[in-house]
């Protein structure tokens, strides 16, 4: 299981992609989570989503459910 990222961690990353371009804002709201089956990768905090965790698909991108929560509250704060 990939390590837990600590709240600001988070946060800096999505600072950081948003500020590279490789994280666009987002207004989109945050859907329900559901199981992954494992493999796809975390946009925003690089780690791989191990089947049984939670994982969304906002705007085509895949992410933990944590990561995206705190991606749409940093995005809010830009917008």
């Amino acid at each position: 299981m990939p390590p837990e990222l600590p709240e600001t961690d988070i946060r800096r990353l999505v600072h950081s992609r948003m500020r590279e371009g490789m994280l666009p804002p987002t207004t989109v709201a945050i859907p329900p989570g559901r199981q992954s089956y494992g493999g796809d990768t975390c946009i925003i905090c690089g780690f791989v989503i191990v089947a049984g965790r939670n994982e969304v698909d906002v705007a085509g991108f895949h992410a933990h459910e944590r990561c995206a929560v705190i991606w749409r509250e940093e995005s809010d704060r830009l917008l």
